[in-house]
């Protein structure tokens, strides 16, 4: 049987392009529901400037007493976006031992989210490497338009293949290849996806975990309806590691029409009609969504929970 691993990305990438700010209380409730479910990893936030993104104020308070709370009864893994060297001192101080960064493959979009090329960018993350090595801290990196540039379109394997090893040179742990404003279609991903295996993986077929090999998830968003195909397709390719926001909710406050994660729950009921093991509990993951769309006061965009699920646990004759 196949096995994949999902983050759900609800507390950063749901919440931090919502109009409403949910108060630190609530965000930590969500954590632990999405815990609850069977999440192997959350990420619970990102320690950015409240005033740039103030969905995410409050973000000292929501890793600490998840680490208090939240961890002590479910033992996850729990990471943050951070988007500078304050940002990981933040975290880690905090408590966190994981921490994702990020960039665009895109220069303009590089350029309009952090005020710097993508050259300045890994020379900012080599200074962040350094110092994880020393922490004992795992850092992974999101490549944003990996699939494709809101300002200037087209985004070649070519770009993202050449970060990527820049990416294992500096030791990171994962590299998230992200369609940030959903541009990708399932052809480019299979393409992306086998050519980034085989540059990371030589000498496996699927990709499987290697020693000093960073792990390779991807993160799509279904702006135009091609997010499950996509997803789909990467897993035809050998990945095994995927983003998704309960609800299909999130998007890029910095990125035009940048909206709409795939859902988790969509993903999870997919992958249970193929026979794909994901380890989440869906009716709990269900509850969940259900609980955010009452906290939120408004219907979620994700559909399994409007319609009803055909397979709420894993097909085993698939």
């Amino acid at each position: 049987m196949t096995h994949v691993s999902i983050i759900d990305v609800t507390p950063r990438d749901g919440l931090q392009n919502e109009p409403d700010i949910l108060p630190v209380a609530t965000r930590i409730a969500l954590i632990e529901k999405l815990a609850q479910a069977g999440l192997p990893r959350i990420e619970i936030g990102s320690f950015v400037n409240p005033k740039q993104v103030p969905q995410m104020a409050g973000m000292d308070d929501v890793a600490r007493l998840t680490l208090e709370r939240v961890r002590l009864q479910h033992p996850k893994h729990f990471t943050a976006l951070v988007p500078n060297m304050r940002g990981y001192e933040l975290a880690t101080t905090a408590g966190l031992r994981q921490v994702r960064l990020v960039l665009a493959a895109s220069e303009a979009l590089n350029q309009a989210n952090f005020r710097r090329s993508v050259a300045q960018s890994l020379a900012d993350f080599a200074a962040i490497a350094a110092r994880a090595r020393a922490d004992n801290a795992a850092f992974g990196v999101a490549v944003g338009a990996a699939f494709g540039c809101p300002f200037t379109g087209h985004v070649t394997p070519g770009q993202v293949l050449a970060i990527a090893q820049q990416l294992v040179d500096l030791g990171a742990d994962e590299i998230v290849l992200a369609d940030t404003t959903g541009m990708a279609v399932p052809s480019q991903v299979h393409r992306l996806c086998v050519e980034l295996i085989a540059v990371l993986y030589p000498d496996t077929a699927q990709g499987e975990a290697v020693a000093s090999r960073p792990t390779v998830t991807v993160h799509f968003h279904n702006t135009r309806n091609t997010g499950y195909a996509n997803a789909y397709a990467a897993l035809e390719a050998g990945i095994r590691s995927f983003d998704a926001a309960l609800g299909g909710i999130g998007g890029c406050p910095f990125a035009p029409r940048a909206v709409g994660n795939i859902a988790t729950e969509d993903l999870v009921h997919m992958f249970n009609g193929m026979g794909v093991e994901t380890g989440i509990d869906l009716a709990a993951l269900l509850d969940a969504s259900n609980w955010l769309s009452e906290q939120m006061g408004k219907s979620l965009p994700a559909l399994v929970g409007k319609a009803g699920p055909v397979f709420d646990r894993v097909n085993m004759v698939s």
